[in-house]
């Protein structure tokens, strides 16, 4: 193959591709239309069928019509001939003979109409239960893709929601540790203002209990139960 033809079978390739994507994404659109469509060809069938049988119904009564006829005009050549009037009964004869062919033929179409009639009944019915059929399925591929389209719209939403939460709890823990740094700053700072104010100094001699006494409430209560001291008698 030339590289022309090469090239030529690869842009045939490449739009087939794009042909049957748009297919696949038009998939439902093109069932419907499609059942749509047979629903159409159905309809007319049993419109084309309707009017055979009519047509039959005819040709059956035309029949029997002609069928009658030729008795009569039997029975009445017998009794223009028992008359002696063989004109009259020629001329019965005739009518006979031609009545004749003609329902010769209205029974050779009729038997063949009855013969398509039966196949495009039969053809009718199938087709019914094979549309019909067609239809539920299609009922059970459109759950399913609604049904898949839900789900992955809940998946979705899930990963938005954890992606956001996991945005969120960084932002917490990023909060978190400036708190707790701006807390230690602000601890330093009051460390290093007593340091230079000397007040760390007195607290450490405080815990080492020296310098200055400090009383508690339960001192001060004890202090008030206890009876009050006596004072000595000057000697004379």
């Amino acid at each position: 193959m030339s590289v022309w033809g090469k090239l030529f079978t690869a842009m045939r390739g490449g739009v087939n591709e794009k042909a049957e994507a748009v297919a696949d994404s038009q998939a439902m659109r093109i069932l419907d239309q499609e059942l749509r469509d047979a629903d159409a060809a159905l309809r007319k069938a049993r419109g084309d069928l309707a009017g055979m049988m009519a047509t039959a119904k005819r040709i059956e009564k035309r029949i029997g019509d002609t069928r009658a006829k030729e008795e009569r005009d039997i029975a009445n050549a017998r009794a223009a001939m028992e008359a002696g009037r063989e004109d009259l009964a020629r001329g019965l004869a005739e009518r006979v003979s031609t009545a004749r062919t003609e329902l010769h033929r209205d029974e050779a179409d009729l038997v063949n109409m009855q013969q398509q009639q039966a196949t495009m009944l039969r053809t009718v019915r199938e087709t019914e239960q094979r549309i019909g059929a067609m239809k539920r399925e299609v009922e059970s591929v459109k759950a399913t893709d609604s049904l898949q389209r839900a789900q992955k719209s809940i998946a979705s939403t899930h990963a938005g929601v954890n992606s956001r939460m996991g945005s969120a709890v960084g932002s917490l823990e990023r909060i978190r540790d400036r708190q707790a740094h701006m807390a230690a700053r602000l601890e330093a700072g009051e460390e290093m203002a007593a340091l230079e104010s000397g007040a760390d100094l007195d607290r450490q001699l405080l815990e080492a209990g020296i310098g200055g006494r400090t009383s508690s409430a339960d001192d001060i209560l004890a202090e008030l139960a206890a009876p009050p001291a006596q004072k000595a008698l000057p000697e004379r």
